[in-house]
């Protein structure tokens, strides 16, 4: 892990340091399986033990990291079946933020979800990573739009997780044409304000509607082990 670049003090230590974990961890920097030390990443990072540890905790909560206590702290593996788990757990996360904040959106935020959603059926057709970072944000407004800080805190914390089990870019479940058509279709529902039907294309978007097969099958490939340089 980088060390070099000093932590940003406008902030909590234990916050800088989780996102320098975060990072680390997402980057391969932090490989799965490496052991974490957290003297050793107290000594590089200028800190005290104490907020190392609350983001290792904060990490282990979200997956990234187990510990068994007196023995060892290490980054978890990615397993096979993560990926799939991960994008079910978005299309259908999508979905229900879908559903609390178009009720809730006036005129002017059912234009910008909708532009939104638009954006995203353009960066699928262009480029995995653009199309992640444009879905994450995506999400992130509709999030906060809807009112709900449950739903905003858990989907906060899920986006690290996720990036790390899908390698940071949006899988094509389906056919990338096809993908944007869904996805179009998805602004005009939202412009109608058309929550229950939205929360329905959404699920499409993922496979996850009825008598579709769910992603799985489609990212399997991203649990496969990356090759050896």
């Amino acid at each position: 892990m980088d060390e070099s670049i000093p932590l940003p003090r406008t902030m909590r230590l234990a916050d800088a340091v989780y996102e320098r974990l975060t990072e680390a961890i997402i980057s391969g920097d932090l490989a799965p399986g490496e052991r974490v030390r957290d003297g050793e990443l107290a000594d590089q990072l200028g800190v005290s033990r104490m907020p190392v540890r609350e983001a290792l905790q904060r990490l282990e909560r979200q997956g990234l990291v187990e510990m068994v206590a007196s023995r060892y702290t290490r980054v978890t593996e990615i397993t096979p079946d993560m990926p799939a788990a991960s994008m079910e757990f978005l299309g259908y996360q999508f979905g229900v933020l879908l559903r609390i904040a178009l009720p809730r959106l006036d005129e002017a935020g059912r234009d910008r979800a909708a532009r939104d959603a638009r954006e995203l059926a353009d960066a699928v057709m262009a480029d995995p990573a653009l199309a992640y970072e444009t879905a994450r944000r995506f999400s992130e407004h509709l999030a906060t739009d809807s009112g709900n800080p449950l739903a905003e805190h858990l989907l906060a914390d899920s986006w690290v997780t996720l990036t790390r089990n899908v390698r940071g870019a949006f899988p094509l479940v389906k056919d990338a044409g096809e993908l944007r058509t869904e996805l179009l279709e998805l602004a005009e529902l939202i412009e109608d304000d058309d929550a229950p039907a939205a929360e329905a294309k959404m699920r499409e978007v993922f496979l996850l509607g009825p008598g579709q097969p769910g992603p799985g099958q489609a990212v399997a490939h991203l649990g496969e082990a990356a090759p050896a340089d």
